[in-house]
């Protein structure tokens, strides 16, 4: 009896601590709050409903489901949770919420109101993170509204969704080059090159890309090859022009850029590149006839005004609108595309 009540109470015991140290437990949970959703959610980075777009970093002035990179959005659209719950998980948008996005995303970006597309088309892409034509078209949204490194993500993501879209490929490339990444560029084009020996645009593409790395001989190869494949592309005989005149071959680009001219007679650096063309030649009045057109043209970045006006004493009386003359000698660069 003895030994079967020393044990009786040693069991007794230890259920009373086992019961202290329960109650311990819960009383010091109740005086703290509950960290279980920060918990959550700080062991994932990027939001699981939609890791394409959530990685991209672009300005705040983009509205979509998370903003972009990870911060709130101004507002709050649909299918996303309110901005005063950052910690909790992304909710993806539900299918009637994708659809209406995908719709008005179309509908901006035939607008040409890349701003909206782009941000209508993130919540599309979020419902859809696995559809690489919305991932696309998401790309092409923000390369046009100029965030070029949310674009490069998105394309490329598209790019890993679907690596037999030679339009990706292209526009992967272009953005890059936007971006002065002409590895980048170059990588993207020869992806498109592979699919398609003979694309016109995977070979302006590359010829860009080589150009912009001094790369001089093999650009012409390309830029050849690709001015034989699409002979009526403005863009592509404009670069072509351009890469030749920077080689010192002025009789043999000014033909290239006349077609570019013929093609895209309202695109200012066109007009500016054939203006330097004819200047190098000696040919001052057709010179100044091409840097007045620029000039009409828009002339973004002013050279072809200050070409003209430091041209235009030697060709003749002034026109009126003609710019004052400029002590500074200025060339044309290549921005195509």
């Amino acid at each position: 009896m003895t030994h079967i009540t020393k044990n009786h109470h040693r069991l007794t015991l230890s259920g009373l601590l086992a019961g202290l140290s329960a109650a311990a437990l819960l009383a010091a949970c109740a005086d703290k709050p509950s960290t279980s959703r920060t918990t959550t959610t700080d062991t994932a980075t990027t939001p699981v409903a939609v890791p394409a777009s959530t990685t991209l970093g672009a300005p705040s002035s983009l509205v979509g489901p998370t903003g972009f990179g990870g911060t709130p959005a101004a507002t709050t659209p649909e299918g996303s949770l309110p901005t005063s719950e950052p910690n909790l998980p992304e909710v993806p948008p539900t299918a009637a919420e994708t659809k209406a996005a995908w719709q008005e995303g179309l509908a901006s970006y035939d607008a040409r109101d890349y701003e909206t597309a782009s941000a209508r088309l993130q919540i599309a892409a979020a419902g859809r993170p696995d559809d690489a034509y919305v991932q696309y078209l998401h790309g092409l949204a923000l390369w046009k509204a100029g965030h070029l490194t949310e674009a490069d993500d998105v394309l490329a993501r598209s790019s890993s969704l679907d690596g037999g879209s030679i339009k990706t490929w292209v526009n992967l490339a272009r953005v890059r080059m936007a971006r002065q990444d002409a590895t980048g560029a170059l990588a993207a084009a020869d992806e498109a090159l592979a699919l398609d020996p003979g694309s016109a645009d995977a070979l302006h593409q590359r010829g860009r890309a080589l150009a912009e790395g001094r790369r001089n001989d093999e650009a012409l190869d390309a830029l050849q090859q690709a001015r034989a494949a699409g002979p009526d592309n403005g863009y592509i005989a404009n670069t072509l022009g351009h890469l030749l005149l920077t080689m010192g071959r002025v009789d043999e680009a000014i033909p290239h850029l006349e077609a570019a001219r013929d093609r895209l007679p309202e695109v200012a650096f066109v007009r500016n590149n054939l203006g330097v063309a004819y200047e190098r030649h000696g040919d001052l009045d057709r010179a100044a006839e091409e840097y007045r057109a620029a000039v009409g043209a828009g002339d973004s970045d002013g050279k072809a005004a200050a070409s003209l006006a430091r041209i235009a004493p030697l060709v003749g009386p002034r026109i009126a609108g003609d710019p004052e003359p400029q002590p500074e000698e200025t060339g044309g660069e290549n921005s195509s595309s």
